[in-house]
């Protein structure tokens, strides 16, 4: 929310009105300024769908409502599963020969 009131802040909604622009020497400028501004989308901006896997996986468990602790879960079930995978494979290669068995 305060990144967002943050951001609005840099854009302002009317720099200039277009009544007072007149003859003066740099009106065209300022005409280009305002019609930029005026061109600039407002409101939200819409919602990104995204397709990769990470994406969906942070759009399921991280945003908005669905935000829960299972991420946390995956991470401990994933450190011991790579940790089982590397004590099973370097205690194969501690027996390599079979003379221990």
């Amino acid at each position: 929310m305060i990144f967002k009131r943050a951001v609005s802040t840099l854009i302002p909604p009317k720099v200039v009105s277009s009544k007072n622009i007149g003859s003066a020497p740099n009106a065209k400028r300022i005409a280009n300024v305002v019609h930029f501004y005026k061109s600039l989308p407002q409101g939200p901006a819409p919602a990104i769908r995204v397709n990769t896997r990470l994406g969906r996986y942070k759009a399921k468990y991280f945003d908005g409502d669905n935000a829960s602790g299972k991420p946390l879960w995956h991470f401990a079930l994933g450190i011991i599963a790579f940790g089982y995978s590397m004590e099973y494979y370097f205690h194969l290669r501690h027996h390599k020969g079979a003379e221990e068995h």
